[in-house]
C-alpha cells in the first residue's frame, strides 16, 4: 500500500528545487506492512511485473535496429504484435486498479494503524492520479472498468462473477485448455478503452431495453470490437442506441429557453465570438452551409438571376412591402395582439442565422459540392415517415414515434423532426423507387444528374469504399462500369467514392462489384486478400442490433 510520504514543510517549510523554482510534490513511498501468509504471493507477483519491464525495455531497445532494415509488410506486423501486447498490458492495468481499490477499501474499513486515507487522498481515483501520474478522467475509467469486468467477492469472501460476463470473456486472455497457460497470440481480444465504449452504451440503455436485449448487444459488441476500430465502433453502438431508443429524451420548450440560441460573447483578441446551442435540424442546416466553404469539392457558382427576383424567379421578399406593416398605414388606433412569441432574444438570434442557411440553401447561389448544390439531405425508411399509425391520441402511438432517419453529416435525427421539415416547401424529400424509372438515363449523359447524385448520397451516404468516413457531399459520383467501356449512367452503375479513392480505384487493382442488395461491394488485391474476399463499407449503414436469443 502506498501513502504520501514525510511532510516536506516540517524540514523548515516548503521545498523548492536546487535553481529556487516551483514547490516539488510530496513524494509517494510504500508504508512499511507486517509480514503476512500474503508476502509470498506479492513477492512473486513484484517479480513477474519486475521481469516484464526488463523484456519490455530490452524490446524497446532493440526495436529500432530491427525495424530499421525491415519491409513494410514486417513494420505492419511488428505494429500489430505490439498492439496486441499493449492490451494485454491495459488488461494488468485493470487488474492494478481494481486490486488497489479493493485493498485500499478493505484497510480503511478495517482501520488499520497505517490507514490508506492517511495519504491525503480522498479516494482510490485520485490516488491513482497521484501514483501512476495519470489523468483523473482516466483513473475513473479504469475503476469504473475493472468493476464491471472483473470477479469481485462478497462479504463472506465467496467469489462473484464479474457484471458483464460477455466483454470480460473478451477483455481477459485466454490461456491453453490443456496446460492453462497463455499462448502466443492470444492475448485479450477487446481493448480496454474499446470496452468503455460498450458499458457506456450498455449503462445508456439499461433503463430502454429488456435484458435480454442488453445481453444481445453485450454478446455482439464485443465481436464487433474484435474486427473493427473504436470509431467504427462508436458509430455502430450510436446507431442501435438510437434504434432502441429512438426519441431519447426530448428537451423541453422551458429547457430550451434557457439553454438554446446563438450567443453574443465578449471579442477576444480583436475576434467576435459567437456561442451557439442548436438542436440537431438547426445544426445540419449550420454545417451543411459551412461545408460550401470547407468541402474540397467546392466549385464556383455565379449567380444568374437579377436583384430582384431568386433563383427561381420569384420576387425578392427581402424588403418589407407597404402591405405588410398595415400599422403604418390607418392601423395606429387598434388595439396590438399580444405578443404570443415566448422565444429569448438568443432564440431569435439562432432562428435567424438559421433562416438564412434555409434561404442560402434554396436560392442555388452557393458553390456546387461534388456536382450538386448544397442542401440538407436526410435518409429514413418509409415505414417510419409515413407510420402506419399516425394518431398520437391513440393507445399505440408509441410505435407512430418511433423511428429516426440519418442526415448527411449531423447523423441520426428523430422520424418526427424529419415528418416536420418535410412540410417546408425548400426542403425536397428525395425518395428511392424499387426501379428507378425517372433516375436511369441511360447512355445519353455521361455525368450524373443532380437527381441521381441524390440518389446517390441517399443510398451510399458517404464512400463506399472499405472503412471510408468521408460523407457524400465530399465524394464523386463514379461509374461501376466504366463509361468508356460501354457503362450506362445510371443510379445502379453508379456509385460514390472520395477524391483518394477514386484515384485508388482507377489504378485497377481494386474491382467493384454489385452485391445482391444492389450496394456495391469491392474486391481487392490478391496481395492485400488472398481470397479476394468482397467487403463493403458497413460504417455509414451499420447493422441493426441484435436481437434477443430465444
Amino acid at each position: 500500500m502506498e501513502a504520501i510520504g514525510e511532510d516536506l514543510r516540517a524540514h523548515g517549510g516548503t521545498a523548492h528545487d536546487a535553481d529556487g523554482g516551483l514547490p516539488r510534490l510530496p513524494r509517494l513511498h510504500t508504508v512499511p506492512r507486517k509480514a503476512s501468509q500474503h508476502r509470498g504471493a506479492a513477492s512473486s507477483g513484484q517479480d513477474l511485473m519486475a521481469g516484464l519491464a526488463v523484456q519490455i525495455a530490452a524490446a524497446a531497445l532493440g526495436a529500432p535496429d530491427v525495424l530499421a532494415s525491415s519491409s513494410y509488410l514486417e513494420a505492419a506486423e511488428f505494429a500489430a504484435r505490439a498492439e496486441d501486447l499493449a492490451r494485454g498490458v491495459e488488461y494488468l492495468q485493470l487488474l492494478g486498479a481494481g486490486a488497489v481499490h479493493r485493498t485500499r477499501t478493505q484497510a480503511i474499513t478495517h482501520r488499520a494503524v497505517t490507514s490508506p486515507a492517511d495519504d491525503g487522498c480522498r479516494n482510490t481515483a485520485e490516488f491513482l492520479r497521484l501514483r501512476l501520474r495519470i489523468p483523473i478522467r482516466e483513473a475513473r475509467r479504469r475503476l469504473i472498468l475493472a468493476h464491471q469486468v472483473l470477479p469481485a467477492t462478497n462479504l463472506t469472501g465467496e467469489p462473484l462473477p464479474p457484471p458483464r460476463p460477455h466483454l470480460a470473456a473478451a477483455i481477459t486472455p485466454t490461456t491453453n485448455t490443456d496446460t492453462g497457460v497463455p499462448e502466443p497470440g492470444h492475448g485479450p481480444a477487446v481493448s480496454s478503452h474499446a470496452a468503455t465504449i460498450i458499458t457506456a452504451t450498455l449503462d445508456r440503455l439499461q433503463h430502454h431495453a429488456t435484458t435480454q436485449i442488453l445481453d444481445a448487444i453485450e454478446d455482439n459488441l464485443p465481436k464487433a470490437a474484435c474486427a473493427t476500430d473504436p470509431d467504427f465502433l462508436t458509430r455502430l453502438a450510436q446507431r442501435w442506441t438510437d434504434i432502441i431508443d429512438a426519441d431519447g429524451t426530448e428537451p423541453t420548450e422551458e429547457a430550451l429557453r434557457h439553454t438554446q440560441g446563438a450567443f453574443i460573447r465578449k471579442p477576444r483578441h480583436g475576434l467576435h465570438h459567437v456561442e451557439i446551442f442548436a438542436t440537431t435540424d438547426q445544426y445540419e442546416h449550420l454545417l451543411t452551409v459551412m461545408n460550401s466553404a470547407t468541402n474540397p469539392r467546392a466549385t464556383a457558382r455565379t449567380a444568374a438571376s437579377p436583384d430582384s427576383q431568386d433563383s427561381s424567379g420569384r420576387p425578392d421578399r427581402t424588403r418589407p412591402l407597404a402591405a405588410d406593416n398595415p400599422t403604418e398605414h390607418g392601423a395606429r388606433g387598434h388595439t396590438p395582439l399580444p405578443d404570443l412569441d415566448r422565444r429569448t432574444r438568443a432564440q431569435k438570434q439562432l432562428d435567424g442565422l438559421v433562416a438564412a442557411a434555409k434561404t442560402a440553401l434554396a436560392t442555388n447561389a452557393l458553390p456546387g459540392t461534388g456536382g450538386s448544390r448544397p442542401q440538407v439531405i436526410a435518409t429514413i425508411r418509409y415505414q417510419d415517415l409515413f407510420p402506419a399509425n399516425p394518431d398520437p391520441s391513440t393507445a399505440k402511438d408509441r410505435s407512430a414515434k418511433r423511428g429516426s432517419g440519418t442526415f448527411a453529416f449531423t447523423g441520426p435525427i428523430p422520424a418526427a423532426t424529419l415528418r416536420k421539415m418535410a412540410c417546408d416547401a425548400d426542403i425536397i424529400p428525395a425518395l428511392l423507387g424499387t426501379t428507378g424509372e425517372i433516375l436511369d438515363l441511360g447512355r445519353k449523359t455521361r455525368l450524373f444528374t443532380p437527381a441521381q447524385r441524390n440518389a446517390l448520397t441517399a443510398r451510399d451516404q458517404g464512400c463506399t469504399f472499405p472503412n471510408c468516413t468521408i460523407p457524400a457531399p465530399w465524394c464523386e459520383a463514379h461509374h461501376i462500369t466504366y463509361w468508356s467501356r460501354g457503362g450506362p449512367t445510371t443510379t445502379s452503375n453508379g456509385t460514390l467514392l472520395c477524391s483518394h479513392h477514386h484515384h485508388l480505384i482507377h489504378k485497377e487493382q481494386w474491382a467493384i462489384t454489385t452485391a445482391a442488395s444492389g450496394t456495391p461491394a469491392f474486391i481487392p488485391p490478391p496481395h492485400i486478400d488472398p481470397t479476394q474476399t468482397p467487403q463493403q463499407n458497413h460504417y455509414f449503414k451499420p447493422p441493426p442490433p441484435p436481437r434477443p436469443r430465444q
